[in-house]
């Protein structure tokens, strides 16, 4: 695995939590990076194999990001991201850097009445469009679509999506214009709400691939299985968790029940349960280290 950012230092919990149940409540953005007590930044090494790569999370005291910096091993800019909020503690732009701390382009968002992401517009270094996405929402506040569109205004791309009666999104429906479907995704949930199967289908919908979930007792992820077309199954996926639910096992087996990969992980917390070490193994080998220094608002 090749982590290089620390927006991937979580990509293996984020994705088993996406399979949770979608109406969960956000307070702030530290929950978000599964961060516990007044973290005021974040700083991490990452001693991969491709070298030492650095980045840095700036958290304001309400626990959202306003700075999130990332650093290639020489120590030169990879890219950098600054936030702005409103009073509410909505987002309201995010401004790029790239190499020598040049601007890039500003990501704007704007609102509805009820607090929902209305519009997401691009805007360049100079100031001009580059593209935009709309969001539309049902009457029980689902977002139902999605809409993208190019400097122009002229649509580009299509997202709708359908929900049921306990407002669970059950079908994706992507497209590249009004009338042309990239494919869809359907989605089964049990009587806790969570996500028990993800089915991708092609244009003409025809089975692409389907994942099957179930869970542990702490609302994780403990088993993924991916089919084929032909709906056989191709791989067997186990997680596992230590007490602060931080993911410490990820194996993957083939339909006879051999391993294909298996990543292991162990941890150093502080006092306040925040992860300050981990190892990373593959195959029971040392595939990564990384290493956070924490800092609090007193």
């Amino acid at each position: 695995m090749n982590r290089i950012f620390i927006l991937l230092f979580l990509v293996v919990a984020q994705l088993v939590d996406s399979c949770k149940e979608n109406t969960s409540v956000q307070t702030n953005e530290l929950k978000e990076w599964k961060l516990q007590g007044a973290v005021k930044s974040l700083s991490e090494t990452d001693y991969s194999k491709n070298g030492k790569f650095k980045a840095w999370l700036l958290f304001n005291p309400a626990g959202y990001i306003l700075e999130q910096t990332t650093f290639n091993p020489d120590g030169s800019l990879i890219r950098k991201w600054r936030y702005t909020y409103n009073e509410t503690n909505q987002k309201l732009t995010r401004t790029t850097y790239v190499l020598r701390d040049s601007l890039s382009g500003i990501l704007c968002y704007s609102y509805d009445q009820n607090g929902k992401i209305k519009d997401e517009k691009v805007l360049n270094a100079s100031g001009a469009l580059m593209n935009d996405v709309q969001h539309n929402y049902d009457i029980n506040q689902n977002e139902i679509e999605k809409i993208f569109t190019d400097d122009t205004h002229k649509i580009q791309g299509l997202v709708k999506n359908k929900f049921d009666k306990r407002n669970k999104l059950i079908e994706e429906l992507q497209l590249d214009s009004i009338t042309h479907k990239n494919g869809k995704n359907r989605y089964s949930y049990n009587d806790d709400g969570l996500n028990v199967e993800i089915t991708s289908l092609s244009l003409h919908d025809n089975l692409v691939k389907r994942t099957t979930y179930s869970y542990l007792a702490n609302r994780k992820v403990g088993e993924a299985r991916l089919y084929n077309a032909d709906n056989n199954l191709i791989s067997r996926t186990v997680y596992k968790y230590d007490k602060q639910e931080n993911i410490t096992l990820k194996q993957t087996f083939n339909p006879i029940g051999e391993t294909m990969e298996k990543y292991t992980f162990t941890y150093t917390y502080d006092k306040n349960n925040n992860w300050t070490l981990r190892y990373e193994y593959l195959n029971d080998q040392v595939n990564d280290i990384l290493s956070r220094k924490l800092e609090y608002y007193n």
